[in-house]
């Protein structure tokens, strides 16, 4: 068995624990006792690893390795952790007998011996201490090991160091959501509602997830009831912005239907079986990994149907995904021991999603800009077609007042003269002239009924002519009443 001997010499940054051995206890109630007895078994497992990695089910992991306490090694941390949830640590005392000496408890915000006040853990070890230590960790996620050791400076530098980046995800993120209100507020575009929720629970769940946490309460933990719950509104957010957005109705309506399907699934179904407890843990926690990963693969491919479709707005969109889509991958990668879990991999997720949602908001910008090209665009157009329609009121006009007024009026001089005693050769004559003018009439008639019917008025406006028709027979049978 292995069991280092750990002192830190440099104190200007905490260092990692070259070697331990570790336990997982299933159950997660046994005793110190019991550690011990399975302790001197050689039941615990050597490693070498950095970190360590441990899978959902695996709720307590036990570490153990020697310690030297100097001035430069009176901390220790889990290190690259996703999330403790518990942290107890146990020394030997004068009588040989292993006791609690720091612990730390995130689900009741209690700090006990020594734990430095960061939301990452780090507890401090007893003076002059020169034995075995006992490091008892609960937490019910996918857990990232790293024991670091150091003394209150390079401890408390690698914690700020640790914080430095969910503070500033926060941040851009508030930022964001702010600037993104007042657009709401002067736009009164019902596309920033979901994206303003989206961002306001990825500004708390991806910190969440990365062990940085704002506030909580047992409930929202992984493993505990409701935890699905609350965190189903980032699935059914996404999946309202990207509906809108892409106006997958219209351009995509099956993308639509399996989107809504997947939706439904990480909204109802299994936050149904999870308070209900009708499966184990594991199995719920494999479902909503695997459906939570098509579903943000759906999205993305959502986006790219979108782009090839013609709506250059998706660009922005699935540039976005591919960002978080690749942090997910690495984070995954690195839990199942693919590809080394580095400081980079344990904040891809701030880096990934910081990007999504900024490139969300430039792809609302392209939409807004969109709109307004199209919104220019119609107004071009109407402006065109009322000059059309005011140019052909002119040659209406024109032709009613000069062209059809013209042989009307000869006509009725005619009629005068007909009126008058004539001579038979001139009586022709005259009746040979209103004829000439009536056929100019009814040609001129006819040239602007085919004027309206080539523009297309007559069968567009059909309902309105009906109308226009039957109101001035009405005027005409008032005035011969009159």
């Amino acid at each position: 068995m292995i069991c280092a001997q750990v002192a830190c010499a440099n104190g200007s940054q905490a260092v990692s624990i070259s070697a331990s051995s570790f336990l997982v206890d299933p159950t997660g109630k046994a005793s110190i006792d019991e550690i011990l007895d399975s302790f001197q078994k050689g039941q615990f497992e050597n490693t070498f690893k950095k970190p360590i990695n441990f899978s959902i089910m695996d709720s307590v992991v036990w570490f153990t390795c020697q310690i030297n306490t100097t001035k430069e090694a009176k901390y220790i941390s889990p290190g690259n952790e996703s999330t403790a949830w518990e942290v107890s640590l146990y020394v030997k005392n004068s009588k040989g007998q292993f006791i609690p000496f720091a612990s730390y408890d995130h689900l009741k915000g209690k700090f006990q011996n020594g734990v430095l006040p960061f939301r990452t853990v780090a507890l401090e070890l007893p003076n002059n201490y020169d034995g075995t230590i006992f490091l008892r960790i609960a937490g019910r996620r996918h857990k990232n090991y790293a024991l670091k050791i150091g003394n209150l400076s390079s401890m408390t530098n690698y914690l700020i160091q640790k914080e430095m980046i969910p503070i500033g995800f926060i941040a851009i993120m508030l930022c964001i959501f702010i600037y993104n209100v007042f657009l709401l507020v002067s736009t009164k575009d019902l596309i920033f509602i979901p994206y303003l929720l989206y961002v306001l629970f990825i500004s708390y769940a991806i910190p969440f997830h990365g062990g940085y946490v704002l506030f909580s309460t047992k409930w929202m933990w992984q493993g505990m009831p409701f935890y699905t719950l609350w965190t189903s509104m980032g699935y059914l957010t996404g999946a309202a912005f990207a509906i809108l957005y892409l106006d997958l109705k219209s351009i995509a309506p099956k993308f639509t239907y399996w989107i809504v399907f997947l939706t439904s699934i990480l909204v109802v179904f299994i936050p149904f079986f999870d308070f209900t407890a009708l499966y184990e843990f594991g199995t719920i926690s494999t479902i909503l990994s695997l459906t939570s990963f098509i579903f943000y693969i759906s999205l993305w491919c959502a986006g790219i149907y979108a782009w090839v479709k013609g709506q250059q707005n998706a660009r922005f969109y699935v540039v976005g995904w591919l960002f978080a889509l690749s942090s997910m991958i690495l984070f995954i990668l690195s839990v199942n021991g693919f590809i080394e879990y580095t400081n980079f991999v344990e904040q891809s997720f701030f880096y990934g999603f910081a990007i999504e949602t900024v490139l969300f908001a430039f792809a609302i910008g392209g939409r807004m800009n969109m709109l307004k090209l199209e919104k220019r665009a119609l107004e071009i157009e109407h402006i065109k077609y009322i000059t059309e329609q005011n140019r052909l009121l002119a040659k209406q006009s024109f032709m009613n007042s000069h062209l059809l007024r013209a042989p009307l009026s000869r006509i009725l001089g005619l009629i005068g003269l007909l009126k008058a005693p004539v001579s038979k050769e001139e009586n022709d004559q005259y009746v040979s002239l209103v004829e000439e003018s009536t056929i100019e009439m009814d040609g001129i008639a006819k040239k602007m009924s085919a004027m309206l019917e080539e523009e297309g008025y007559l069968d567009e406006y059909q309902e309105d002519f009906e109308e226009v028709k039957q109101s001035i027979y009405h005027d005409l049978n008032k005035e011969k009443d009159n």
